[in-house]
């Protein structure tokens, strides 16, 4: 298993080679998934439990409430990033006369996480370090949409934040690009394609995520102070 790990992170096409042979299993990639998910999960948490603690003093239970909504939603968006991804690919490689299974591409898709298990962690480390950091406004009522709003941008703007939140998407970009090198060479063997149209399949979704991201990151967020 451990030279199985090595392979699908410096050696995956030889991987893939020998993984396509075999009858397909969704059992691993699921887990290497879900561990993913479960770190996001915690991550969640802990950036939820800031907002939770701004709508604390409206009492209701609204601030535990927010905090297990981002549990839930960031382990359920692991999932869904899975499964839309894979969809997209399955898709995008139809146009190269792509065939396999839609199970075999969620399978590759699947080993393709482990990247980002190593980026989770350490996405979360950096919340360890800067979410305690961050000052919290308060909302004592939910009758003013406009405070709010401007409690809102406040906390999202706040310096600890903003830095927290563009180390993360930098660390993203730098991990969701191993697990495209991953991608390519498991969308080849699962959809039975050349090297250049698997690399066509899957770079230009991810390149797209990529640009949204940094967009949304760097330029989008400065536009909303």
């Amino acid at each position: 298993m451990i030279q199985d790990l090595i392979d699908i992170l410096i050696k995956p096409d030889s991987f893939f080679a020998k993984r396509t042979a075999s009858e397909e299993n969704l059992k691993i990639p699921f887990l290497f998934v879900a561990i993913t998910g479960v770190i996001g999960a915690i991550y969640g948490y802990e950036v939820g439990s800031l907002t939770g603690r701004m709508f604390a003093g409206t009492g209701a239970g609204m601030g535990q409430f927010i905090a297990i909504s981002s549990v839930a939603g960031a382990f359920i968006g692991v999932l869904l990033f899975w499964l839309i991804g894979a969809a997209v690919f399955y898709l995008i490689s139809m146009a190269f006369k792509g065939n396999g299974t839609f199970n075999r591409t969620l399978e590759s898709v699947g080993y393709g996480f482990i990247p980002q298990i190593f980026g989770s962690l350490i996405t979360l480390a950096a919340g360890s370090y800067y979410l305690p950091m961050v000052k919290v406004p308060v909302i004592k009522s939910l009758t003013d949409p406009t405070l709010i709003q401007a409690a809102v941008t406040h906390l999202m703007n706040d310096p600890a934040m903003l830095e927290l939140t563009r180390i993360s998407a930098v660390i993203g970009v730098i991990f969701i690009l191993w697990s495209a090198n991953i991608w390519i060479h498991g969308i080849k063997h699962a959809r039975n394609l050349s090297f250049r149209d698997a690399a066509i399949t899957i770079l230009i979704p991810v390149l797209i995520y990529i640009i949204y991201t940094l967009f949304m990151t760097f330029i989008g967020l400065s536009g909303a102070k």
